[in-house]
């Protein structure tokens, strides 16, 4: 397998984590709003797991679609060359 197959591979398997951690998210953060709503109507605590959770969703899904690729395959390549003296 060359390394272009490997990257894509790669890719694909990241797409894969990150629906899937957003699917987690919608179903837990949704629990925990009915959970909220039936114990405690009056104050609103879910807000602090969604918010919390969903910053670490965001980052997971710039990382994953490398939306600011400063790290993308051609720094790589280039810290690669660096590392074993290549120009």
């Amino acid at each position: 397998m060359d390394k272009e197959e490997q990257r894509a591979i790669e890719y694909v398997r990241d797409i894969k984590a990150f629906y899937s951690h957003a699917i987690t998210y919608v179903a837990v953060i949704a629990g925990l709003f009915l959970l909220n709503l039936t114990t405690s109507p009056d104050t609103n605590w879910a807000f602090w797991p969604a918010f919390g959770w969903g910053i670490g969703l965001l980052v997971h899904g710039i990382s994953t679609f490398e939306v600011f690729a400063w790290f993308g395959p051609e720094w790589e390549q280039k810290q690669i060359n660096k590392r074993l003296n290549r120009k």
